[in-house]
Formats: C-alpha cells, sequence, structure tokens
C-alpha cells in the first residue's frame, strides 16, 4: 500500500537534494534569489520599532538564507505521479513564486480549529508562526482563541483574545513587544452558484505594551491602546463540482484590508494599516479539514511609505464535528 508514495516521496526529495546544493555563481546571486548555501548583509535601511501584527518590530541588518522555490516547484511537475490536472494548477502559482524569489519573502505557519457547534456555540481558536524577512528568524507568534454563537447557516459571531509575542533582536539586544487584544467579530456566508463567498467584519481594541528587554538595553517602546477594524472575504474554487465539496484539490483567493478606527497618530498616523491579498491551492482529504500553501502579498502602511512584501504561508484548516 505504502510502496508507490513512498517511491515518490523518496524522489522528490532526491530532487529537492539537487537543487539545494548546486554550486552558486561566483557572484554569490542566482537568477531568481540566493541558494542556501549563501549568507550575505543585505543592503537596507533599519527598521523602524513599530507593531502592526508584529511585521516591523526590528531594527537589524537583515541576513539572506533562503533557497529556490521556483526550481522547486519545477521539478514537482517532473514526477509522474502529478497529473497534467494537477501541474497546470502547481505552475499557475509561478508568478507568486518569482516575485518571492526576488525580494527575500518571509514565511507563516498556521493553525486555525472552528468547531466542534453543540446548540449553536462552537469555539475558534488560531495559532500562527511568522518568521522574518528572508526566513532568518522567529519574529512573531499569536495565539487567538474565541467563542463563537451561530446565528443561522449563512452568520456566525465571535467574541475572543488574542495574544501577540513581537520579537526584536539585533546585536548585543534582544527584546520582545507584547500585545494584547480583545476581538469582536461577524462572518457572513454568501452563495454565489456553486461556490460560498466569506465575508468577515472584525473589530479590534488593541493594548499594546512597552518593549520588554531580555538581553542588552536599548530605548523602549511606548505602551498604546488603538482599535482597528479588518474587512476580510474568501473564495475557495473546488476542482470537482460535486456538490457539497467534501475531498479534492481546490484554490482560494481572499483579500484582507486594515483601518484605524483610534490611535493611528501613535502608530504610523494614518488610517490606512495594511492590505493582504492571498492565492493560495489547497487539498481537502476529508470533509473536517483542508491543507493549503500559497502566496501573500502584503502592503504595509508606514509613517513615510507604502512598503510591499511578500509572504508564503502553510495552512491547516480544521473543523471538528
Amino acid at each position: 500500500m505504502w510502496k508507490r508514495p513512498c517511491k515518490h516521496v523518496k524522489r522528490l526529495l532526491d530532487r529537492v537534494f539537487i537543487i539545494f546544493s548546486q554550486t552558486p555563481p561566483k557572484d554569490g546571486k542566482n537568477i531568481f534569489g540566493n541558494l542556501i548555501t549563501i549568507v550575505h548583509p543585505m543592503k537596507r535601511s533599519l527598521r523602524h520599532l513599530q507593531t502592526t501584527d508584529g511585521d516591523q518590530l526590528e531594527e537589524l541588518p537583515v541576513v539572506s538564507l533562503r533557497a529556490n522555490p521556483v526550481l522547486l516547484v519545477l521539478e514537482m511537475v517532473k514526477i509522474p505521479c502529478v497529473t497534467r490536472k494537477y501541474r497546470l494548477i502547481i505552475l499557475a502559482l509561478l508568478p507568486g513564486l518569482v516575485l518571492c524569489g526576488q525580494d527575500g519573502p518571509s514565511a507563516w505557519g498556521a493553525v486555525f480549529v472552528n468547531g466542534p457547534y453543540k446548540k449553536g456555540w462552537g469555539l475558534h481558536l488560531d495559532a500562527q508562526l511568522r518568521s522574518g524577512a528572508d526566513m532568518n528568524q522567529l519574529k512573531t507568534w499569536l495565539i487567538r482563541p474565541g467563542l463563537q454563537y451561530q446565528l443561522n447557516k449563512r452568520n456566525l459571531l465571535t467574541l475572543g483574545y488574542a495574544y501577540v509575542h513581537g520579537i526584536a533582536k539585533t546585536t548585543g539586544v534582544s527584546a520582545y513587544i507584547p500585545e494584547h487584544r480583545l476581538w469582536q467579530q461577524w462572518l457572513y456566508l454568501q452563495p454565489i452558484r456553486r461556490f460560498t463567498l466569506q465575508h468577515r467584519f472584525r473589530l479590534e481594541e488593541r493594548f499594546i505594551g512597552p518593549t520588554r528587554f531580555t538581553e542588552g538595553v536599548a530605548i523602549p517602546s511606548i505602551s498604546i491602546y488603538s482599535t482597528r477594524f479588518r474587512y476580510f472575504n474568501r473564495l475557495i474554487l473546488p476542482w470537482s463540482t460535486k456538490r457539497p465539496f467534501e475531498r479534492g484539490l481546490f484554490g482560494a483567493i481572499q483579500n484582507e484590508v486594515f483601518l484605524h478606527a483610534t490611535g493611528r497618530e501613535k502608530l504610523n498616523g494614518k488610517w490606512f494599516d495594511q492590505n493582504r491579498f492571498y492565492l493560495a491551492l489547497g487539498y481537502r482529504p476529508a470533509p473536517v479539514w483542508d491543507l493549503e500553501i500559497g502566496y501573500m502579498r502584503r502592503d504595509v502602511q508606514t509613517t513615510s511609505s507604502l512598503i510591499g512584501q511578500h509572504t508564503w504561508q502553510l495552512a491547516v484548516y480544521l473543523r471538528p464535528e
């Protein structure tokens, strides 16, 4: 039973090893990005200590230590067990791979749990780990539990709490910035033909603490209270036409915009905080869970400019019954 899948996995790992062990050019660069054997300082300005979901928390020259995802995907489509249908979908992710390979992406790992539900009541939990640019270190981790109530099949209300742990490191200094949040949200499921479009409206009360130093001394940040509004929409596009969609391959597209309601003068000074656009490829082995990998383009507003950032995300969605 396991002999054939294991054979394909071994072949994939062999190809990955070949890609990662290539000898880089003498100038230390590659057309799509640096291979894993290259380490060099990035020429970029130091970042300000800020707290935008842990996106800009540190002041340090970043070190690049990243692999070549484009070549990896091109090698994946050569494996015999990947059919023509799957090859086309994998190749559709190449534009995002090229963008990520050029600018040094970060990586996010996430687990989302919704349910089980009894008499309309259920639980929500998501936990995330986020790296810094070039995937060089852990930069943020967060945990976000909540209590849900189903008004009906299309409307879901949630009340929750979140803790965000932002890590800041530089030479001789190690610190973290704690953030506590209260949040309330309304999720509306809009049927569109055989698809369902999710609309999520979330309000957050953010209590951002001052910098806590664990090594060295520097000027700490100040405590901040801010409220923020977030609007999120997401559409899942199953490859199968069967309804309901319980197993199989799917694509996902989503977008989320963040707007400051209060306290913006202590953050970036503007109403707009950030926008996240996301494309993903996923697989549903069973009705109760999904596995998904995708590319996220983040546009983050600082006090002086709008910064574009690239992120890869690996996510698991659980729906216990």
